[in-house]
This record gives structure tokens, C-alpha cells and sequence, in this order.
């Protein structure tokens, strides 16, 4: 009798949680697997014309995507949520205050995660240079109501100041858009794209705390621009790397050891883990690995 009674407080328990927002804390506390199955159950998409898609993700913000971007934007219609190990892992470090940096934003699923969990007491700059995903995300921004601390950076984050490059897009794949050596207007799916250093992006900001970089192939390029401020702040730093995307990937490694001091690999589970650096600097393995650098305890 008493086993019937806790489940059907459950079952009640449940009911009563079903269709409430996500809150901040379960945003920061939840599983990845717990964060994942809330979020699907309140995903609830809404095609609002011109290509577009309205969707609820992680059980509480607006965003807007490509209605057909099958990369990323199908996957989030369907579950309300993207890379919850990596989502609660960031989560986890970000506190009211921050001044938040993402790089290569696309549509802004972590901008969003970004201006709420650190607030108007906080700021984020969300640097996306492809024009359409750009106009997107601001009005995601916007539709959550974060436009107050939060700014949406239409450039692309590289090694010099005043440069016009070349973004090729892959068809229906916004979130792998990378920038090309070819020259501006040369290339198929190709759009001229203005390019600055990060450094000079949020030049007024006097400090970083934390900076997400996903900037397909050009992490070179967008640590050299952003090395002022690594040096200056030595900011949380969660990067996407490929060694095979890399001219010299060890000595970026070895550059960005030298600052921090260790490389974290963020693993599927959310946990930090460690390889040695002539795995993480082979070009042949053609892996995409999420390092994680932070400054070590005063």
C-alpha cells in the first residue's frame, strides 16, 4: 500500500511539473539526461513563415531558426535542447555578473543560456557573422526580452581589424558555415563577411569571465585576435578544436598551455577529462574535441 502511495505522489508530482518552464536552478542542476527529457516535453515549435521556425529550448527561451536547417535546427524542434552535456556543463559556471563572450553564436541557443543566467547585472556579446543567422538571433534576443545586456556582433572573429572574408555555408548546414581562403564572391554559398579581432570587438568591456568558441576552423585565427584579452583576464575558455583545421595545432596548444597552465577535455558526460596533447594535436584524427582552459585558484 505504501509503494502505491509514493508512486501515485510521483505520478502527481509529475503532472504538476509537465508543463512549467524550466527554472534557472534546474537549468544549472539537472543531468544532462533529465535536462534533455524536460526539455523535449515542452519543445513545442511553431513554423511562423519566411522559412522560420519558432521553438521553446531548454524548456523556457524563444528561439528562431531556419525552418530548413537540418543540422541544428531539426534536432532542436524535436527535443527543445542541443548538446546537454556541454549546455550543463557552461551552465554550471556561469553566476549573475558575468561578462559572457559567444563566439560563433549561430542561431544563439547558448547567447540565450548566456543572458539568463547571468542577467542584467551582466553582459553578453554574441558574435555571429552570417547576415540571415545573425537577423535571427537578434530577434531571439529580443523575444526573450535580453536585448538590454546583451549584444549581437555581426563580424567575424579573426586575427585582423578591417578585413572583408569569405563565409561558405554549407546547404542547410548554417552551423557549419566556416570561413574560406577564397576571395570574397569567388565561391557557391559564399557571402562576404566583415572581420575583426575579439579584442577590438569589446574593447570598452574591462573584463571577460568566460568565452565560448565554436568558430569552425578558425581558432587560430580567432586566438590571435582575442589574445589580449586571455592575457589580460585569463578568462573560462570552452573551445572547439580540430587539429586537422589547424596550421600548427601543437603550437596552439602549447600557446594556450602556456597561459592556463592545463587543457581540460569536456567529455559526454559533462565531466572534464584529460588526453595527452599529441592526441589532441594529431591532424589525422579529424576530431572535433571541446577543450576547456581555466586560470588555476589564486
Amino acid at each position: 500500500m505504501r509503494d502505491q502511495r509514493v508512486k501515485l505522489l510521483n505520478w502527481i508530482r509529475s503532472l504538476s511539473t509537465r508543463d512549467r518552464l524550466i527554472s534557472r536552478k534546474e537549468i544549472t542542476h539537472l543531468s544532462p539526461d533529465a535536462l534533455l527529457k524536460r526539455s523535449r516535453g515542452l519543445a513545442s515549435p511553431v513554423y511562423v513563415g519566411d522559412n522560420t521556425v519558432l521553438c521553446r529550448v531548454l524548456g523556457r527561451y524563444r528561439l528562431f531558426v531556419t525552418a530548413d536547417d537540418v543540422g541544428f535546427g531539426a534536432p532542436v524542434m524535436l527535443d527543445g535542447a542541443w548538446e546537454t552535456w556541454l549546455t550543463s556543463f557552461m551552465a554550471r559556471r556561469i553566476r549573475p555578473g558575468m561578462a559572457i563572450v559567444d563566439a560563433g553564436a549561430n542561431h544563439g541557443y547558448y547567447t540565450l543560456m548566456f543572458a539568463h543566467l547571468t542577467g542584467p547585472t551582466g553582459r553578453v556579446a554574441a558574435v555571429e557573422p552570417h547576415p540571415r543567422t545573425a537577423a535571427l538571433l537578434r530577434k531571439s534576443v529580443y523575444a526573450n526580452g535580453f536585448q538590454f545586456w546583451t549584444t549581437v556582433i555581426e563580424q567575424a572573429a579573426g586575427a585582423e581589424d578591417g578585413v572583408t572574408l569569405s563565409l561558405h555555408t554549407p546547404d542547410h548546414e548554417p552551423k557549419n558555415a566556416h570561413l574560406s581562403s577564397a576571395p570574397p564572391g569567388s565561391e557557391v554559398n559564399a557571402t562576404p563577411v566583415a572581420g575583426a579581432r575579439l579584442a577590438t570587438m569589446i574593447a570598452d568591456w574591462p573584463k571577460i569571465d568566460f568565452i565560448k568558441a565554436d568558430v569552425e576552423g578558425a581558432e587560430e585565427a580567432f586566438i590571435e585576435g582575442a589574445w589580449p584579452v586571455l592575457e589580460r583576464d585569463r578568462p573560462a575558455l570552452v573551445l572547439e578544436f580540430n587539429a586537422g583545421r589547424c596550421g600548427n595545432p601543437s603550437g596552439l596548444l602549447d600557446r594556450l598551455a602556456g597561459l592556463y597552465g592545463d587543457i581540460g577535455v569536456i567529455e559526454r558526460d559533462g565531466k572534464i577529462g584529460r588526453r595527452p596533447r599529441t592526441i589532441l594535436a594529431d591532424p589525422s584524427r579529424c576530431e572535433d574535441w571541446l577543450l576547456f582552459f581555466e586560470a588555476p585558484a589564486p
